[in-house]
C-alpha cells in the first residue's frame, strides 16, 4: 500500500512540475482552428435567416440564448441545428452535439460530463414535442439552460489563462501579444 501511494504521489508531482502552459503560438493556432470549425456554422446562420425569414430580432435571440417567442425565431433554430447535424431525421443526434462542442471546447472532463447529462434531460423534455421548430427551440432552450454556468466558467478559465500568458508590461508587448490582447477582447 505504501508503494502505491508513493508511486500516486510520485505521478501527481511529476504532472504538475511538467505541467506547460500553452504558448501564445499555440493559442493563436487553437483560436484559428476554431474559426475554421465556426465558419460553416456562421454561414449557416445567414442561410437559415433567409430561408426561414427570420427576424434580426430572432437572429439576436439566438446568439444571446434567449428563448425564441416567433415561428420563425423557432423555425430558425430548427434550420440551425439541422444543417449542422444535431438534429437529423427530426431527432437529436447524442453524437454530432457532443463533436460540435469537442470544437469548441476541447477534451474539459467536466463539460462533456455535463454536456452529456444536459443532453439526456433535454432529449426526456422534447420527446413529446413532434413539431420540429418548436422541438428544436425547447431543445435548445432547454440545453442553454443546463449548460450556461459550466460554459461561463470554462469561457472564463479560457480568457484569464490567455491573459496570463501576456507581459504585464505594455512597453514591451510585441505584435503577438498586441494580437492576442484583439483576441480576448473580441471573446469579452
Amino acid at each position: 500500500m505504501a508503494s502505491y501511494s508513493f508511486v500516486v504521489l510520485f505521478t501527481i508531482l511529476h504532472l504538475s512540475l511538467s505541467f506547460q502552459p500553452l504558448s501564445k503560438e499555440q493559442h493563436i493556432e487553437k483560436f484559428n482552428k476554431i474559426s475554421e470549425d465556426v465558419e460553416p456554422f456562421r454561414r449557416n446562420l445567414t442561410e437559415c435567416a433567409h430561408q426561414v425569414k427570420a427576424s434580426m430580432v430572432d437572429v439576436e435571440n439566438f446568439l444571446k440564448r434567449i428563448p425564441q417567442s416567433t415561428m420563425q425565431g423557432k423555425c430558425f433554430v430548427a434550420c440551425i441545428l439541422k444543417r449542422n447535424s444535431i438534429i437529423v431525421k427530426n431527432k437529436v443526434v447524442k453524437e454530432n452535439l457532443l463533436e460540435a462542442n469537442k470544437a469548441v471546447y476541447g477534451e474539459d472532463s467536466e463539460v462533456m460530463s455535463r454536456l452529456k447529462m444536459a443532453i439526456a434531460e433535454c432529449s426526456d423534455v422534447v420527446e413529446g414535442i413532434f413539431e420540429i421548430c418548436e422541438y428544436a427551440s425547447v431543445f435548445n432552450d432547454c440545453m442553454h439552460m443546463k449548460m450556461e454556468h459550466v460554459l461561463d466558467k470554462v469561457t472564463m478559465e479560457r480568457r484569464m489563462e490567455a491573459l496570463g500568458q501576456m507581459t504585464s508590461d505594455p512597453d514591451i508587448w510585441t505584435e503577438e501579444d498586441d494580437e492576442m490582447l484583439k483576441l480576448v477582447k473580441d471573446e469579452l
